[in-house]
Order: structure tokens, then C-alpha cells, then sequence
């Protein structure tokens, strides 16, 4: 039964692939639906039963040499199985939402579009859910393929082509490094089944497992959109927003964290490595969130924060946390996709074409369900009490602390820095003047119902998957406790930055033009991504 969880999106994918164009767009897109909500229903009695006791499922036997036999299957634990849980309700969620967002576009072939999204889930899946190193990079060359064909979907456009171009460009180099790491395991373990490399890892010499991790830590890079190979990630937003939504949140960028908690065992092994992992990590989050406080692409901010976001996974991986890196990889997941369907709301209200966010403003009256679903991503996002966010962050902030006080109010400024360009977004669209009637020739109007029920599911998501908070952690086999000075401290700053945010762009306290334009050389440099781009 495990096996239907990888074949209903190949199924769906094969069927809407070969006949999509004979059945049209919306059965298309609506196989594609069933195609994931039944990999999840699955999904949910296996995670049950890897509660209890681990298990595999072999599928085929791919190699074999001499003494050596390399069977492909999956492998079912707590991490695997509620990662493909989480991967498969929010696919579905989004592919829901997408038949409203898309559907100006039936008849134009569309069926491709929903060919490629079960092609990118079966994919994730194969990520998450193989039992070695072989099969997890099948799944991840058929990401990056998949991301290639959705962020490029609208190629009449050069922008677009651009983009999936320099997507496909910066994983290849990163893909290239995982396939050098994958050499170097198979070099000093002889296996690449996961459970075969993790007992023998410590019969291998550290400083040459070290190369191996680093390696495989390049195509965790490359993925996760982490500096240097992190300019693809703001571009891929010429993409549709449903792709945005999924690729930011529970497949593509979430590949390479998972990929890293995943092959923990062989990262610990490493502490060199493991060092190196914490740095990128903290600079990306850094870099990320000090970009994102000066653009103003209404989708761009946002992949900012995911890059921010996944550099404090990374973080907390580098200092020996993998389950509040893989916690917050879950409450993100939720919030990040709940973000990008509520600016999609918005695009869509203007035919596609709003794309600044200073095209538009006092969006409050004319959508308030958007209005409402948007600000309940920016606290889950910002970190505020008691939504999602604020109980996965305040366990990387407060690991942050245990390893140095300097360390914890780093990530801590970046929180700040966080809560302030989301809500400067925020502020922005939905209040002030009314700038749309200079731009556009259509008022504003609330999206249908397929689009605001997804969006209404993720954030109840965001407000209540942080309760499971301990449960999360003890599952994988750790204990966390929230430490109340940094949880109050945490908040505390995070409504600072809020509060900025407010007085800058509703009070106006301060003219932000003028602001921009006294901070030129520092807000240039920010927007221009450091001059990395």
C-alpha cells in the first residue's frame, strides 16, 4: 500500500502527460488533484505505522555486481513519513488553488502545467522517501528538471525563459557537487543504502568523510537557493505563483535541509563540515532578509524570506539541531505557502498584471479574506505568539543561545529584520492610498472560492501546527524546552520590527522615499543583492 504514495502522482503525471491534451485542461487538472490527495491519504496510515517501528519496502533491483546488489525502495521512519505527509498535503492544497488561479489559461495547453506539478511531487517524494542515495538522486535531478519546465512555463516571455535558465544553470553546479559527494560515500562506505553507510560510520575516516559531507552539502546549496548558488531563487518567481508556492515551500528548496537531516548521521560525523554548514546558513539568512528589506516585487520579498528562512535551517543544522531545523521546516512550510497564495490572490485580482507593491495599496476593503490570510503568514513568519512560527524559531533562537550569546542575538536581529520587510509588505498592499486605478483598469475584487478555501486551510495550519511542537521534536528523538525570557525576548523584537513597519508605511512618521534616498548607497547595495547578481 506504502508504494501508492510515489504512484499515484507518476500516475497522474503519465496520464495527464499522454492524454492530457484529449481530456482538456480542468479533468487534467483535477486527476492531478486526486493524484496527490490520495498519496496523502496514504501517507497518513504509513506515518502511523513508522511511528511505531521503521520499516522499508523494497521496489526493484537496480545494480548488481559481483558481491554488490543495489535494490531501490523506500524507507519509512518519522522523518521520511511526516515529511511526505507535509509534502503532499500542501501539494495538494496548492493544486487546488491553482484551478482557480490558472484557469483564465484552459484551453492554452495547460495541461502540460499540471503534468509538470505531478512530476515535481513524485520527485520530491522520491527525495524524501528512498532508502538510498541513488534513488534520492533520481529524485532530485527530477526536481530540478520539473523546476526548469514550471519557472520557464510562461516562455513567451524572456524574463521567464531567463530564469528557469539560470535556474537549471546554478542546481546543475550543485548537482554535480551531490554527485561527486554520492562517488565519494559509495568510495568509503562500498553501499549507498542509507541504513548500511549510517552503522559504518564511524569506521571512516573523519577528515575523508569530511570532503564527502561537503560535497554533498554543495548540492544542498546549490537546491536550498543558499549563497553563492542562490540568485536563481528571486528569479524563479516569473514562474505561476501555485509553482512559487510549492517550490518555496515543501519541494525544490526543501530538498537540500532535508537532504542534510536526512544524512545526519554522516554530518555529525563531520563537525568540521558541520561548521561550514552553520556559516552558509547564517550568512544566506542574513543576506536574505537585508535584500528583502528593499525590494518591492510583491513575490520577490517573500523568496527572500525563504532563503532567510532555509539559512536558519541550515543554521540550526550546523550547530547540532536537526529537529528544530526539521520543525521549522514543517510551520514554514505551512506559512510560506500561505504567503505566496495570498500575493497570488492579489495578482490575480489585476488579470496578473500587479506585480510592485506600490502598484497597489488599500487592498484591505476590497479583499478581506486575502487581507486576513496574508497577515496570519506574516505573524506565523515574524515569529509571534501563538502562531506556527513563533514556536519553531524560538527553538533554533534558543539553540543559537546555547552555543554563544552572540550567536543568538544574530539570529535574533535577523528575526527583527524578518518581521519588519514582511510587514512592511503587508502594510503597503492593504493599507494607505489606493494607488491601482494609475495602473490598472479593473478594481480589485475578492478570488473565488477554490482559491480562499487552501488559503483558509494553511492558515489554520499556521496558527495551530505550532502546538505539536513537542511532540514534533520527541518523535525524532530529541527533547526541546522553550526557554520563557527568549520566547518573551523573541517576541519582543519581532513586534519592534513590526512596529517599525507600521510607523515608516501606515503612520508615516517618516517619509520612506526620503529614507530610501538618505540610505542610497546602503539601499542599493541591498537591492542589488550585494552586487552578487
Amino acid at each position: 500500500m506504502e508504494i501508492g504514495i510515489i504512484l499515484f502522482p507518476l500516475i497522474s503525471f503519465l496520464v495527464v502527460g499522454l492524454f492530457g491534451r484529449k481530456l482538456g485542461d480542468l479533468p487534467s487538472a483535477i486527476i492531478t488533484v486526486l493524484g496527490s490527495f490520495f498519496a496523502f491519504l496514504l501517507s497518513i496510515p504509513a506515518s502511523i505505522k513508522a511511528l511505531s517501528s521503521p520499516f522499508s519496502v523494497p521496489l526493484y533491483e537496480f545494480i548488481s555486481l559481483g558481491n554488490y546488489t543495489l535494490t531501490l525502495g523506500l524507507y519509512f521512519d518519522p522523518l521520511s513519513s511526516l515529511t511526505a505527509s507535509l509534502v503532499c498535503l500542501i501539494a495538494t492544497l496548492i493544486f487546488i488553488y491553482s484551478i482557480g488561479y490558472m484557469q483564465n489559461l484552459f484551453g492554452q495547453w495547460t495541461y502540460k502545467f499540471y503534468a509538470y506539478l505531478s512530476f515535481f511531487l513524485f520527485s520530491m517524494l522520491m527525495i524524501v522517501l528512498s532508502d538510498n542515495l541513488l534513488g534520492m538522486f533520481f529524485g532530485w535531478e527530477g526536481v530540478g528538471l520539473a523546476s526548469y519546465l514550471l519557472i520557464g512555463y510562461f516562455h513567451q516571455q524572456k524574463y521567464a525563459t531567463n530564469s528557469a535558465f539560470e535556474a537549471f544553470v546554478m542546481n546543475r553546479i550543485g548537482d554535480w557537487l551531490y554527485l561527486f559527494g554520492i562517488f565519494a560515500v559509495f568510495y568509503l562506505f562500498g553501499s549507498l543504502n542509507l541504513l548500511e553507510i549510517f552503522e559504518k560510520v564511524d569506521a571512516v575516516d573523519p577528515k575523508l568523510l569530511g570532503l564527502a559531507v561537503l560535497l554533498l552539502f554543495g548540492g544542498a546549496v546549490g537546491k536550498s537557493g543558499q549563497f553563492p548558488l542562490h540568485t536563481w531563487l528571486p528569479n524563479a518567481m516569473a514562474g505561476p505563483t501555485p509553482v512559487s508556492a510549492l517550490l518555496h515551500s515543501s519541494t525544490m528548496v526543501a530538498a537540500g535541509v532535508y537532504m542534510v537531516a536526512r544524512l545526519y548521521p554522516i554530518f555529525e560525523s563531520a563537525p568540521q563540515s558541520l561548521k561550514v554548514v552553520a556559516v552558509i546558513g547564517g550568512l544566506t539568512a542574513l543576506f536574505a532578509s537585508l535584500s528583502a528589506t528593499s525590494h518591492t516585487d510583491i513575490k520577490k520579498i517573500i523568496a527572500f524570506s525563504t532563503m532567510s528562512q532555509l539559512g536558519l535551517m541550515f543554521l540550526a543544522l550546523g550547530i547540532g539541531d536537526k529537529s528544530s531545523a526539521m520543525f521549522h521546516l514543517t510551520t514554514h512550510a505551512f506559512f510560506k505557502a500561505l504567503l505566496f497564495l495570498s500575493a497570488g490572490s492579489i495578482i490575480h485580482a489585476f488579470h496578473h498584471h500587479a506585480h510592485e507593491i506600490y502598484e497597489v495599496g488599500g487592498l484591505k476593503k476590497y479583499m478581506p479574506i486575502t487581507y486576513a490570510t496574508f497577515f496570519v503568514g506574516a505573524l506565523a513568519l515574524a515569529g509571534i505568539f501563538p502562531f506556527s512560527g513563533f514556536w519553531s524559531k524560538d527553538l533554533i533562537i534558543g539553540s543559537a543561545y546555547e552555543v554563544s550569546f552572540g550567536l543568538g542575538v544574530f539570529v535574533s536581529f535577523v528575526s527583527f529584520l524578518t518581521a519588519y520587510y514582511i510587514f512592511r509588505e503587508g502594510f503597503v498592499m492593504f493599507y494607505g492610498e489606493e494607488r491601482h486605478r494609475e495602473h490598472f483598469e479593473e478594481e480589485p475584487k475578492e478570488s473565488p472560492s477554490i482559491m480562499l478555501i487552501p488559503m483558509l486551510i494553511l492558515a489554520i495550519g499556521s496558527l495551530v501546527v505550532g502546538f505539536f511542537e513537542g511532540w514534533y521534536v520527541g518523535v525524532l528523538g530529541d527533547k526541546k524546552e522553550i526557554h520563557l525570557d527568549i520566547a518573551i525576548s523573541s517576541v519582543v523584537i519581532a513586534l519592534a520590527g513590526i512596529g517599525l513597519a507600521y510607523l515608516v508605511f501606515v503612520k508615516r512618521v517618516l517619509d520612506p522615499e526620503k529614507l530610501y534616498q538618505s540610505l542610497k548607497p546602503m539601499h542599493t547595495t541591498f537591492k542589488e543583492q550585494f552586487f552578487t547578481e
